[in-house]
């Protein structure tokens, strides 16, 4: 009889509930619903992944911009390319970020062309942009188109914005 009893406890007790792959014995419908929700999560996150993959460019920033530069307006303009990049800020001048002087501008445009010459083929690396405030002299933007003429670069953009 006691045999029974112990039988019976375990077949009707809380043991019989608990099983290796459920193991606190709650039933299946709540595992659905946390599937549907979790389908829904991963979809909205796939959208948002996506947006922000297209609306980010893969090329990076062409030109950053001081705080104090205003670039000047014009009405015709194309779109501005990745290339060799002169930078006039505050009266100093920036190959491609590196500070030079009046003086050494040639020497450090003649060796940037040379590395592209050996990297692009000779079109591609013949274009050069210059990026400076609306209000810098012309005397001074001057010996910059002179000095890029001098290393060989042909193709000179000056960075604008639309008017």
């Amino acid at each position: 009889m006691i045999e029974s009893v112990l039988k019976q406890t375990a077949l009707n007790g809380n043991l019989s509930s608990v099983s290796i792959l459920n193991p606190k014995g709650h039933s299946r419908k709540k595992e659905v619903h946390a599937d549907l929700l979790l389908t829904a999560l991963i979809d909205a996150f796939s959208i948002l992944v996506i947006f922000l993959l297209m609306s980010f460019s893969s090329t990076g920033d062409i030109l950053s911009i001081g705080k104090d530069t205003e670039l000047p307006k014009a009405m015709l303009t194309d779109m501005l390319e990745r290339n060799t990049l002169v930078k006039i800020e505050e009266g100093q001048i920036f190959v491609e970020d590196q500070a030079v002087t009046v003086n050494e501008l040639v020497e450090k445009l003649v060796a940037v062309r040379k590395s592209l010459a050996s990297s692009v083929t000779e079109d591609a690396g013949a274009a050069l942009t210059i990026q400076a405030d609306r209000r810098v002299q012309y005397e001074f933007l001057s010996q910059i188109v002179q000095a890029a003429s001098h290393a060989g670069f042909g193709d000179i953009h000056f960075a604008v914005l639309v008017k």
